[in-house]
């Protein structure tokens, strides 16, 4: 599946379709912590890296984390699996 981070895009039927993004954990199930929806998928991965910043163990189960949109009949399709954002800064 192609991932875009275009809000909106066309239907047959030549009415817009807004795309909402949200923010699945590892277990593929919406983020208990981050349980927002964005507008684009931008907005979305710069979120979770804030979250992520904050948490004290970088490897903490709850930063693998994934990438739903919604699709033209409503349902919310993975486009981004779960898995780490961001590399340890070796200091």
């Amino acid at each position: 599946m192609q991932a875009t981070g275009s809000p909106t895009r066309r239907s047959n039927a030549n009415q817009a379709i807004e795309r909402k993004y949200r923010l699945i954990d590892g277990s593929c199930e919406p983020h208990r912590q981050l349980d927002g929806q964005y507008s684009s998928l931008d907005e979305a991965i710069a979120d979770a890296i804030a979250w992520i910043g904050d948490l004290s163990e970088p490897d903490h189960p709850a930063s693998l984390i994934g990438v739903e949109v919604t699709s033209g009949n409503g349902d919310w399709r993975t486009c981004r699996v779960p898995g780490p954002l961001l590399c340890p800064l070796h200091r």
